[in-house]
């Protein structure tokens, strides 16, 4: 956002396009991204409030175990908590349950 009497957005790079995440994490990863955007116009988001429930549950896995997930995640596009949910339901529809989702 150009102020007045700023000439700050002359003075922005152009961001790149990108083909991949891999490749804008990699980008950003080294990237001053205050060449790239106006911090003026920047300001505080609070989080979300997520309501807790009754149906949350808390598991404990092997470190290798979550990394796994964690890659799926990345390459399924999706939060580790949707993924886990995903992956649970397909075992749950392999024993011959019908995951209530």
């Amino acid at each position: 956002m150009k102020k007045r009497g700023s000439n700050i957005m002359s003075k922005l790079k152009p961001i790149p396009e990108f083909k991949n995440e891999d490749e804008e994490f990699e980008f950003w990863s080294a990237a001053d991204s205050t060449e790239y955007l106006d911090p003026a116009g920047w300001h505080r988001v609070p989080p979300p409030m997520i309501k807790k429930s009754e149906e949350t549950v808390f598991v404990t896995m092997p470190h290798s175990l979550t990394e796994q997930v964690e890659r799926l995640s990345r390459e399924r596009k999706l939060s580790v908590e949707e993924t886990v949910r995903q992956l649970v339901a397909a075992a749950l529809k392999q024993q011959g349950l019908q995951p209530g989702i």
